[in-house]
C-alpha cells in the first residue's frame, strides 16, 4: 500500500473580478505586509465625469484614511479604478471595501460589474515597480498620451517609462 503524500499548496495571490464564477468557496488572499493591487470595475464609464471624478477621489482618500489603508498610487480610468494599497489591519478589509464601494455607488449612481479584484504584489522591488508602471500606463492612456494597442508587452511598457 502506497503512503498518501502531504503537499502544501501555495495559495493564489489573486482573487475576484471576472475570475469569480458564482459564490467563491475560498478566502480572499490578502497581506498586511505586502502591497495589494485593487481593481473596482463599473458597468458604465461614468466615474470620470466632472461631478463623479471629485466624488470618487474624495471617497477613496476619506475611506482609506478612516480604515488605515495606505494608498501608494491610484487612477480613475472611467469604467474602473486601480489602487495600489497596503492594508495595515486585515480585520478592517471588509469594512473598508464595503464602505468604499457602497459610498461611490450611492453618490455616483454607478453599478459594479464584478466583485473587487485583488492581487498581492509579491515584493517591494521589481513586482512593486511593475505594478506602479501598470497604474501609470493606465494614467497615460486616460490622458490620451498613449494607446493600449501601442504596447504589446511589458518590455515595450518599460521602454515608454525609461524613455
Amino acid at each position: 500500500m502506497k503512503q498518501l503524500s502531504f503537499e502544501l499548496h501555495k495559495p493564489k495571490a489573486i482573487f475576484g473580478g471576472a475570475l469569480l464564477k458564482g459564490n467563491p468557496k475560498t478566502k480572499r488572499p490578502l497581506s498586511s505586509k505586502l502591497p495589494v493591487h485593487l481593481v473596482l470595475r463599473a458597468n458604465q464609464s461614468t466615474l470620470r465625469t466632472n461631478k463623479n471624478f471629485k466624488i470618487t477621489a474624495d471617497e477613496v482618500e476619506r475611506t482609506a484614511k478612516k480604515y488605515g489603508v495606505k494608498i501608494y498610487d491610484w487612477v480613475n480610468v472611467g469604467n474602473h479604478i486601480h489602487l495600489l494599497i497596503r492594508i495595515t489591519k486585515l480585520r478592517l478589509w471588509a469594512a473598508f471595501i464595503r464602505e468604499l464601494t457602497g459610498r461611490i455607488a450611492q453618490q455616483t449612481g454607478v453599478q459594479w460589474k464584478f466583485r473587487p479584484f485583488t492581487r498581492i504584489i509579491s515584493g517591494w522591488r521589481r513586482a512593486y515597480k511593475t505594478a506602479r508602471e501598470y497604474i501609470n500606463l493606465n494614467r497615460l492612456e486616460v490622458h490620451g498620451f498613449i494607446n493600449r494597442k501601442d504596447t504589446r508587452n511589458l518590455k515595450e511598457l518599460r521602454e515608454i517609462f525609461d524613455g
